[in-house]
């Protein structure tokens, strides 16, 4: 338990945790029209809604990561990445329970399948988790905070 308190490690798993939120975020920038289908086939929000969405959520993902990176403000950062996690899982759970085949988009656009489906739920629960993890043990372990802390 000690080791998952560590400053070290709390650095490298928001780094980590950040990296990918950008990169899925910028991925999603570049191409919101498939990000607007992904989220569409999904079934679950409105017209208006799905396009406001695909719109808002990548640069909040880019933020997010960023802050996270940055640790100025990693637990408002975690706790917005929690969220984000939060309504993915729901998203995927509920099409997996209505048996819909969907690809999640987080990471571009791909073939959907239920495999992928349940291999993207559990990649969102280990984000959940990190995220969780960072906001919970109130992380302020910024670029030279764990130098100082040595």
């Amino acid at each position: 338990m000690r080791f998952l308190k560590n400053h070290w490690f709390l650095l490298v798993l928001r780094v980590l945790l950040g990296v990918v939120f950008i990169y899925a975020g910028i991925l999603k920038l570049g191409n919101p029209l498939a990000f607007a289908d992904s989220i569409a086939s999904f079934q679950m929000l409105p017209g208006l809604a799905i396009s406001l969405f695909a719109l808002a959520m990548p640069p909040f993902e880019v933020i997010a990561g960023i802050l996270l990176i940055i640790g100025r403000w990693s637990r408002p950062a975690s706790f917005c990445i929690a969220v984000l996690c939060v309504i993915f899982g729901v998203a995927l759970l509920q099409a997996l329970l209505r048996g819909l085949e969907v690809d999640c988009g987080c990471f571009g656009s791909g073939e959907p399948s239920t495999f992928k489906m349940g291999m993207s739920l559990g990649r969102d629960l280990l984000l959940l988790a990190g995220a969780a993890w960072i906001y919970t043990t109130g992380s302020k372990t910024g670029p030279t905070t764990a130098l100082q802390k040595k």
